[in-house]
């Protein structure tokens, strides 16, 4: 058996970002190892019959500086930065509102309108009074924006997602993800709709060309020492060995796991009983995308709506086209959705399509006239970490015992965290700088 060296399980950004680190840095004794035939991970774009669809849709936003300067450099020509065209449709007034909706209140029915900001007052005067104390993400919608605008619209937009109540959930995960616009903004945006952008994606970055996939290729192009179509079926511990489906065994230093943390139990060694009860505890959701390709063209000004109503199976769907023109053959459109699942909402396959079909009839962007020259799905799974009350608890079992093995985590899968590309890849270099100072 060769020498030990560190191992990089999972050639996603994170996996990625950690190898070209580590080569930053001089280091030469390390190997990145993929089990698809392409490196990428999730960051990942198909092409079917001149089409483009991400793995899941894609955007780039960042306030890394760094991460930034990299992306920028990865990319070079092929980076396009533009403004964010984000809506809500609201079947029941049959309108659309601007992202975010606490933001953009113009427009919809008084009595809403009202509902919302007296809602807010209270919520206000509440926190002024130091009784803002959340214990999960219900109480955090209730207590930061009111019930009204928790009720007509975070609430049930996040059950959509998520597929669990909101009060099983924690909220530690918010950061960025929420715009959280003041108060004043917000009674703005509700007197009128001459109200500038809010949140982190109110600018963002995608290809000229490609779909989101010339990113992680770019990365990958600058790396040495990367295996592909290497699946990982064991990794023995306390020997410190990975085992692949081929055969191969390879023995490690250090190793950089990057794949879901809750499958770990499924390929180590001798994982005790509380870190395999950590495993259990963990969850996710994933997502079903539904991608039609479109004989007619631009169906659509808007980047993304989102959709929080019960008669649509989708939470989210993406204009491609309206991203980059080089994702759609000349004259077509196309519309990526995004179905939420998981293990108290099971996917019925069987009528995913119709009801997304159905469902984007009722939104009227598509017709019964309009020609459907496509229909192409993709599971992903997991697709985003579920939060819930134990989740904190439950990854530090698992990822201290990892570290005790000589394993570090990396990724939005690894660290089990609700990361973005840029945070992935900032993950990734922290694991190549924690190599290097355990060195």
């Amino acid at each position: 058996m060769p020498a030990r060296q560190d191992v990089i399980l999972g050639g996603g950004l994170a996996g990625l970002s950690a190898a070209y680190h580590l080569q930053l840095a001089g280091q030469s004794d390390w190997q990145v190892y993929e089990r698809e035939q392409l490196p990428g991970g999730l960051a990942r774009t198909v092409e079917v019959d001149g089409y483009r669809f991400d793995y899941g849709p894609h955007i780039l936003f960042t306030i890394d500086k760094e991460m930034e300067e990299l992306i920028r450099d990865l990319l070079g020509d092929n980076f396009h930065a533009q403004e964010r065209r984000a809506y809500i449709y609201h079947e029941a007034h049959d309108l659309y509102t601007q992202f975010p909706f606490q933001g953009h209140l113009y427009g919809l029915p008084i009595p809403i309108v009202r509902d919302c900001l007296v809602g807010l007052v209270k919520a206000v005067e509440a926190q002024a009074r130091g009784e803002f104390e959340p214990g999960n993400y219900e109480e955090w919608m209730r207590g930061f924006f009111g019930d009204g605008i928790a009720d007509h619209l975070m609430i049930p937009y996040a059950k959509k997602i998520w597929t669990v109540e909101p009060s099983t959930m924690d909220f530690s995960w918010i950061g960025r993800r929420v715009p959280t616009p003041d108060v004043e903004r917000i009674v703005r945006g509700a007197l009128t709709d001459e109200v500038g952008q809010v949140g982190a994606t109110s600018h963002f970055w995608y290809t000229k060309h490609g779909g989101i996939e010339p990113l992680p290729t770019a990365l990958a192009a600058r790396i040495e020492n990367i295996h592909l179509e290497k699946t990982a079926i064991r990794i023995e511990l306390p020997e410190k060995n990975v085992v692949f489906a081929d055969g191969d065994i390879v023995a490690f230093e250090n190793l950089v796991y990057t794949l879901p943390l809750p499958f770990i139990v499924k390929i180590a060694t001798h994982v005790p009983p509380e870190v395999e009860r950590a495993c259990q505890g963990l969850r996710y959701q994933g997502i079903h995308c539904v991608n039609l390709g479109i004989d007619r063209e631009a169906i659509s000004d808007k980047h993304w709506i989102y959709f929080y109503e019960d008669q649509f199976p989708f939470h989210r769907l993406s204009l491609p086209a309206n991203f980059s023109p080089d994702t759609v053959p000349a004259g077509k459109s196309s519309i990526a959705t995004e179905v939420a699942f998981s293990d108290v909402r099971p996917l019925d396959l069987n009528s995913a399509v119709d009801k997304t079909i159905a469902g984007l009839k009722a939104a009227k962007l598509i017709t019964d006239d309009d020609q459907i020259d496509l229909v192409h799905t993709e599971e992903i799974h997991p697709a985003y970490i579920i939060y819930d009350l134990d989740h904190a608890k439950n990854v530090a079992i698992i990822r201290d015992w990892l570290r005790d093995n000589g394993i570090l985590t990396a990724g939005r899968f690894g660290e089990w965290q609700y990361f973005n590309m840029d945070h992935s890849m900032r993950s990734g270099k922290q694991a190549a700088e924690a190599l290097l100072a355990g060195r």
